[in-house]
């Protein structure tokens, strides 16, 4: 049996094979612009393109997706952040800021004592009904009001006979 010799395909021009150098250059475009369609910024450029080129988004659909997707991810981490941000602004701003304005309510409320509040009260408080008698005994120096007493206190003691 005889096999078939290899030769005529060896002398094929390689040339043929090998891609131009306008190709490489081509191909090295995309695969930077699929690198890029990454970052935020590079991704709204490329759908914004793609948007407009309505049949250069069907030839190069992933590379539009992936623009998206990255623009997706974008909006979910400043959320994210918005979310994180105002967290922390609850815990070291509005926390601390209502903490010392309670406390600092409860200690106005509380009346200020004195500069020598350690040694005794000069004047006491009355007991009740002090002044209500002194009132009664102020009025009984009219004649009216005096009549008025007398008529009020001797039914008084009438009624407890």
């Amino acid at each position: 049996m005889h096999l078939p010799s290899i030769t005529p395909i060896l002398r094929q021009p390689r040339a043929s094979n090998a891609p131009s150098r306008h190709k490489l250059a081509e191909d090295l475009a995309w695969a930077h612009l699929y690198r890029a369609a990454r970052r935020p910024a590079a991704a709204a450029e490329v759908v914004r393109y793609f948007d407009d080129n309505p049949e250069s988004r069907e030839r190069h659909e992933a590379l539009y997706l992936i623009a998206c997707e990255t623009l997706h991810a974008k909006a979910l981490a400043d959320e994210q952040s918005q979310r994180t941000a105002a967290t922390l602004r609850m815990i070291f701003v509005v926390v601390p800021v209502r903490t010392w304005r309670l406390v600092k309510s409860v200690v106005l409320s509380v009346p200020a004592t004195p500069e020598g509040a350690d040694e005794a009260p000069t004047a006491r408080p009355r007991p009740r009904g002090v002044r209500a008698r002194s009132r009664v005994g102020a009025l009984r120096g009219n004649p009216e009001v005096a009549r008025e007493v007398d008529a009020v206190t001797t039914s008084r003691s009438s009624n407890a006979a």
